[in-house]
């Protein structure tokens, strides 16, 4: 892949571009920041500028001839940098941080990216918000830690387009070839079907806007919890997001939990893709929650990932995918994160560049990604998503959830707490000032 490849957009920026309309909700990345201190306005607002000038602020504009692929051109954001005088309180935080994931940033406008700030305790609570389409949470960890301002290849649309079609005729036989015959006729099918009519909305298309728990561990208590059950920590987060679902989303004891993972596609630490991930189904049984052993969990999960790939986003090769109409394409997309029950995304360790910001270093770090203005349950299968990201020697999971099955957002974070205490692993909510103690059993 060319640097000005990775400066069109592949198939998950354009399906993540027309989710709004298909789903009747955007999604939202957030990035929350526990500063300690006061933080001064300048230094937000430098930071400000600096963002402006990286991969956030970038705008998507269709090719102008026939075949070329949108492409990423850089543009200026024109929504300000939000303070907040009004310091927060445990019982005012979370409020403020919704408020910062609900305030629009509409695909086509040039309000790119928010950027928000308020005091809060001893210190500083700072959000970023990016909508999905615009970078997934690595890009964003990425474009953050970035201290150079962001370069757009020299590239004209028709080399583009020429290259998608040269492609999408030298690699699209040999598929067909190796494709068995009732996959193909799978396809044909799957092409040949209508528009689905559109709906009227009813009770049940009414948006469900997520509650929310976040939650500190210490990460040597995360790591010896998996080890002793012959685990990692990434099995470990896909189990603990299935127990959730077991025990709170009403289902048949046979039926297994899809457990959405996503599998990165980037190939470099400079790779300047928005969205280079796709969500793999992991199938994981129903029934009672699992504390014991993460063993089969481990061993679905590496063969699951040692067959997917950039092909799991598409069911035809991305060039053909590209040149199809856009209902054929549509059609051909794999299921991807809100088909799944639930969503596990592990970020790991940021570069020290996240964790700094403003001249300090974080107390604690957390992501969230949200449906806005909710999601449609009829519509989605979606009931739930876990974020993970270490800083230091701690681990914050940020756990959304459907009201529906978790109730409001102190009900979950005590859900929360209570899946963790199983594993033995205490927690500090992000707005208590005491940590929940563990009580098995």
């Amino acid at each position: 892949m060319t640097r000005a490849t990775r400066w069109r957009l592949n198939p998950t920026d354009e399906m993540l571009h027309r989710a709004a309309i298909e789903l009747g909700s955007s999604r939202i990345v957030q990035v929350l920041w526990r500063l300690p201190g006061p933080v001064p306005v300048t230094e937000l607002r430098a930071e400000w500028r600096r963002l402006d000038r990286g991969l956030l602020s970038r705008t998507a504009v269709p090719g102008t001839v026939p075949a070329a692929r949108s492409r990423w051109v850089m543009a200026s954001n024109t929504h300000a940098l939000a303070i907040d005088r009004t310091p927060l309180t445990p019982d005012t935080a979370l409020a403020w941080a919704d408020t910062q994931v609900l305030t629009p940033l509409p695909a086509g406008s040039t309000r790119l990216w928010r950027l928000a700030a308020a005091p809060c305790a001893d210190g500083c609570l700072v959000s970023l918000t990016v909508p999905h389409f615009r970078s997934d949470g690595l890009g964003i960890l990425r474009a953050i830690a970035a201290r150079t301002p962001a370069r757009p290849p020299h590239d004209s649309d028709l080399t583009d387009a020429l290259g998608q079609t040269v492609r999408a005729l030298t690699r699209t036989a040999p598929w067909l070839l190796r494709l068995p015959h009732r996959r193909r006729l799978d396809i044909l099918r799957t092409l040949a079907q209508p528009s689905p009519p559109a709906r009227t909305p009813g009770p049940a298309s009414r948006p469900r806007y997520f509650s929310t728990a976040v939650v500190t561990v210490q990460a040597d208590a995360w790591r010896a919890a998996a080890r002793h059950r012959h685990g990692t920590d990434n099995t470990l987060l896909l189990e603990i997001a299935a127990n959730l679902v077991r025990t709170h989303v009403p289902r048949t004891a046979r039926q297994d939990v899809q457990v959405g993972v996503p599998m990165s596609l980037r190939d470099s630490p400079r790779d300047e893709q928005a969205n280079a991930l796709v969500v793999v189904p992991l199938s994981l049984p129903g029934g009672a929650a699992n504390h014991e052993d993460l063993q089969p969990t481990r061993q679905a999960t590496k063969a699951l990932l040692r067959r997917s790939g950039a092909h799991s986003a598409t069911l035809v090769p991305e060039a053909l995918w590209h040149l199809l109409p856009a209902r054929a394409a549509a059609a051909l997309k794999a299921p991807g994160a809100q088909q799944t029950d639930v969503v596990a995304s592990n970020f790991g360790h940021p570069d020290d560049g996240v964790t700094t910001f403003a001249g300090r270093t974080a107390d604690s770090l957390a992501l969230r990604t949200m449906n806005v203005p909710g999601l449609l349950p009829d519509r989605a299968r979606l009931r739930a998503s876990l974020c993970l990201v270490q800083s230091g020697g701690r681990m914050t999971v940020t756990v959304t959830g459907m009201p529906d099955h978790f109730g409001d957002s102190a009900r979950l974070n005590r859900c929360v707490s209570e899946e963790f205490a199983a594993w033995g692993i205490p927690v500090q909510s992000w707005w208590s000032p005491a940590p929940h103690p563990v009580q098995k059993g």
